[in-house]
């Protein structure tokens, strides 16, 4: 986090803030009288990602004086090739015109986004004024928790089975896998084998990942356009691509109904129904936002709330086509990558202050990631019988 960056925001225009304020209250008469900004917490691991800062004051207009709160997420435009086209996964500006265009304001509830206040496009990359979250719930979610969010999740992706035509705009991301694992890029290259930049050498890759685990994650690779038209197959809802705890939120709406913020868009794009849920059960548990003993658990209520919440919602359709989502993408998204974040995260050279990132030693890390890893074979497994099962690849 660049002390520069923070020095330039406590010197910018007055006039800049008040204009955001205006909106956040819902006021064009609404006065900036003082604020500060504080850099945020959050985990910076591609290179679009460049900051978020707490903004604060107070403010007057005709009923008196009030303090606000909003939030700036800085999004970076990088160099070279990668993330550059507007279908690729990691797009630079994906986020920026998600909010922009007004798709985000209009999620099918109980899910929403954070309301934006502002973009705005600067010379290397992006600002994203927004809604300041504050959680009702404690940090540490229990698996019950994951299964309401589940529901939530469920519920709003039954919108686009029913009745909501599927979001159509050129900077969405095409099938996630497909554009995450391309051939030639980078994942694919450093999954191999056979390149240079092969995570099979790095000693802790080699240390921690068995021969029989390492047969069983390349078997992935070799499978995964199997894997991404079974995908391409399924029912398709409006997918957020990176849906783990870190970037969901409780909170009490004004009316006193519960509402599940959904925050980072940056992946968006369309995929299939259950998706979603592979990130929210195998990425929190990359994290360590659950204990890897309760897995089974958290994935049986997530299993079972994102199926009830999409009957709720009046999808009854085959339970197994939502099983094959969430178990292929969960297989793919973690099962198939997890030496590979070995080799980006734990490397002592990399400057991961792993403790502070995941809440445990590196070495505690590891054997983690390993058993999380089987776990996720099995997965893959199953998604390659239902796929059989059901004739859908």
């Amino acid at each position: 986090m660049s002390q520069e960056m923070l020095d330039q925001l406590r010197s910018m225009d007055p006039a800049m803030l008040t204009t955001v304020l205006r909106q956040e209250q819902g006021n064009p008469a609404f006065e900036l009288l003082d604020w500060s900004v504080e850099p945020l917490g959050h985990e910076k691991i591609i290179r679009t990602t460049g900051g978020l800062y707490h903004f604060s004051g107070h403010g007057q207009d005709g009923d008196g004086i009030r303090p606000w709160s909003v939030v700036l997420k800085i999004v970076n435009h990088p160099s070279g090739e990668m993330c550059q086209a507007p279908r690729e996964w990691c797009y630079w500006k994906r986020e920026l015109l998600a909010f922009d265009s007004g798709l985000l304001a209009g999620l099918p509830g109980p899910v929403r986004a954070p309301r934006c206040y502002g973009v705005t496009e600067q010379e290397d990359g992006g600002w994203l004024w927004m809604e300041h979250i504050v959680e009702s719930t404690g940090r540490r979610w229990s698996p019950a928790d994951f299964g309401r969010a589940a529901y939530h999740l469920g519920r709003s992706a039954a919108a686009y089975l029913n009745e909501r035509a599927l979001p159509d705009a050129p900077w969405l991301g095409e099938p996630f896998f497909r554009s995450t694992f391309a051939d030639g890029g980078w994942w694919a290259r450093h999954m191999a084998t056979d390149t240079p930049e092969s995570v099979w050498q790095h000693p802790l890759v080699q240390q921690a990942f068995a021969p029989d685990l390492r047969r069983r994650i390349l078997a992935i690779w070799a499978d995964k356009y199997g894997f991404f038209d079974a995908l391409d197959r399924l029912p398709q809802v409006l997918c957020h691509n990176d849906c783990h705890r870190r970037n969901l939120m409780w909170r009490k709406a004004d009316e006193g109904q519960e509402e599940l913020i959904v925050l980072d868009w940056a992946f968006c794009g369309l995929g299939g129904v259950g998706m979603d849920m592979g990130e929210l059960v195998a990425t929190s548990a990359y994290f360590f936002e659950y204990e890897l003993s309760a897995i089974e658990e958290v994935e049986r209520l997530v299993f079972q709330n994102y199926l009830a919440g999409l009957r709720a919602a009046g999808w009854m359709g085959d339970e197994r086509l939502v099983r094959l989502g969430y178990t292929a993408s969960a297989a793919l998204w973690m099962g198939a990558t997890l030496p590979g974040w070995t080799a980006i995260m734990l490397d002592p050279a990399s400057g991961v202050n792993v403790t502070a990132m995941y809440g445990r030693p590196a070495e505690d890390v590891l054997a983690g990631w390993v058993a999380l890893t089987e776990f996720l074979l099995d997965r893959a497994d199953e998604a390659r019988l239902l796929m059989g099962a059901m004739e859908i690849a």
